[in-house]
């Protein structure tokens, strides 16, 4: 009797130690951050590097018009971005600079900004032709103008995953479809910070590195609520230290343990469900150690 016992007890101390293990094998990724105060900037050297306001009409292009569908129907790039284009877009929707923003629409506008309600909705993806450095603090604002459906994604550190230049001739075309930029041939961070899709997903701000749809990091995302309110959005990195902070409070940190990524393009991502995404005051400052 008393080996019997013996044996129950070690079996309970067992499985107790091994769910000990599995707790403590939780991921960092796995663990919901609470918010923090705002980003500590006191010990870096902010250099601005770009300034946007949107107070001035300017040139964007769409993919769909440097590619070719061949015999096969494979899609092939057949030209590089204008360069004077300062927005390059992805998706069948709309784009365009109106009343002192940059807005983006699942639908297409006409000259008016007017969508085109009777044509299909679609994902888009809106890449600023800029370069920015390896080590940057970008920030932005933006308003989901009542949507109550869709989610919204930043893209920073943007390239292919070789190296190459996002729009270099080589890439696939990418269509706003969403599997080519997580798990294709381009390399990024990736944030998705607003959501109305689900109310799991809209508490939730989400960090993932690419290719390969990696969870890294998660918090609360302090853009539940109204629908038609301007949220602020800051990303600093600097080397494999990631930080997100959504109206002034930190909402997640991530350092990288892996390679970091490096120089690369930011974009902006939202759903075919948002209604009218607006855009203002898009900054980039490159931070070095003071």
């Amino acid at each position: 009797m008393r080996t019997r016992e013996l044996k129950n007890k070690s079996a309970a101390l067992l499985c107790c130690l091994l769910l000990a293990a599995m707790a403590a094998s939780v991921t960092f990724a796995q663990q919901m951050q609470e918010p923090g105060t705002a980003v500590d900037l006191s010990k870096f050297k902010l250099d601005l590097v770009y300034s946007n306001d949107f107070s001035k009409s300017q040139e964007i292009v769409y993919e769909e018009s440097f590619v070719r569908t061949l015999a096969n129907l494979k899609q092939i790039r057949t030209a590089l971005p204008d360069k004077q284009a300062v927005w390059i877009a992805e998706g069948r929707g709309g784009v365009d600079i109106r009343d002192g923003k940059l807005r983006v629409s699942p639908l297409p506008l006409d000259a008016s900004g007017n969508q085109l309600k009777s044509e299909p909705r679609s994902h888009m993806v809106v890449w600023n032709s800029a370069i920015f450095p390896a080590d940057f603090l970008a920030e932005f604002e933006m308003n989901p103008n009542g949507s109550t459906n869709g989610l919204t994604i930043v893209f920073v550190c943007a390239a292919g995953k070789n190296g190459e230049d996002l729009f270099d001739l080589s890439l696939p075309p990418r269509e706003a479809d969403y599997k080519k930029y997580h798990s294709g041939a381009i390399a990024n961070y990736s944030d998705a910070y607003w959501s109305r899709n689900t109310e799991d997903e809209a508490a939730t701000n989400r960090l993932r590195k690419n290719p390969g749809f990696a969870l890294v990091a998660q918090g609360r995302s302090l853009t539940t609520g109204l629908a038609g309110v301007t949220h602020r959005v800051r990303i600093l990195k600097f080397g494999g230290h990631i930080e997100i902070e959504i109206d002034s409070r930190i909402v997640l940190k991530w350092d990288d343990a892996g390679k970091p990524l490096g120089a690369g393009r930011i974009g902006f991502r939202s759903m075919e469900g948002v209604s009218l995404i607006t855009y203002d005051n898009f900054k980039v400052w490159k931070l070095s150690k003071r």
